[in-house]
């Protein structure tokens, strides 16, 4: 009981904070970066209060902390290049303050669930936690690694008003959507159970249900057939699946 008290109070006053601090913005920026690192209280709780060994500690703070890292820079000297960026134009001012709480209690209260399990585990690592680890590099190659490309892509001038399909690009529409959802996948497999399902279950479907119908809408206005020829030929998601 003590561990959940002391999560609402943190992921509270969380809320409180971002929605201050939104209130005050006139765009999305800040909501998505408190949303974020709210992951990092969040899991030193579980790991305060987890009978676990270090070593399982110590593998979800490094899987939290490296995470965190990369989406700060991603979310500051990156940020225009973000499709994040664009939701000023379809979300209206007023929303900014509720989709901010939202954001913070979707990462406090669900993605970050996993952890409460992990962070009771104890003894050598299984072919969960190796596998988990396996998953994670290879969500961080395609996640920074395709944020990167569009970066270098976007600051080429020759490539103003053309659509990225390099690297991979070639091979994804939302290649940086589906390294995110692997990391949450990585995440769910530390739980050690079926209830690890849940993080990476709601990642899925914020993307398919709102991430990715608004990104496509603001890419098919402004690349038009372009857009609709690179759909032909380019999966949504998942490589050569979906």
């Amino acid at each position: 009981m003590e561990l959940w008290i002391t999560q609402a109070v943190v992921i509270a006053a969380l809320s409180v904070c971002v929605f201050i601090s939104a209130s005050k913005s006139k765009d999305m920026h800040m909501a998505f970066i408190w949303g974020f690192n709210t992951l990092l209280p969040v899991s030193l709780v579980y790991c305060y209060f987890g009978q676990g060994d270090l070593a399982h500690k110590a593998l979800i703070m490094s899987f939290v902390i490296i995470y965190l890292i990369r989406m700060n820079i991603v979310l500051t000297v990156w940020y225009e290049n973000t499709a994040a960026a664009k939701l000023n134009e379809i979300v209206p001012p007023k929303q900014f303050a509720l989709l901010s709480i939202v954001l913070v209690n979707v990462f406090g209260w669900i993605y970050c669930l996993p952890f409460y399990w992990a962070a009771d585990m104890q003894g050598p690592f299984t072919y969960l936690e190796y596998t988990a680890i396996i998953v994670y590099i290879i969500g961080s190659i395609w996640h920074f690694g395709s944020d990167y490309q569009k970066r270098k892509f976007k600051q080429n001038p020759n490539n103003k008003g053309k659509i990225i399909n390099i690297g991979f690009w070639r091979y994804s529409r939302h290649p940086n959507y589906f390294g995110d959802f692997l990391i949450f996948v990585s995440f769910g497999l530390l739980a050690g159970n079926w209830w690890g399902v849940v993080a990476p279950l709601a990642n899925l479907m914020q993307y398919l249900s709102d991430a990715i119908p608004k990104s496509e809408e603001m890419a098919e206005k402004r690349y038009g057939n372009d857009w609709l020829e690179y759909k032909k030929n380019v999966k949504c998601l998942i490589p050569w699946v979906y």
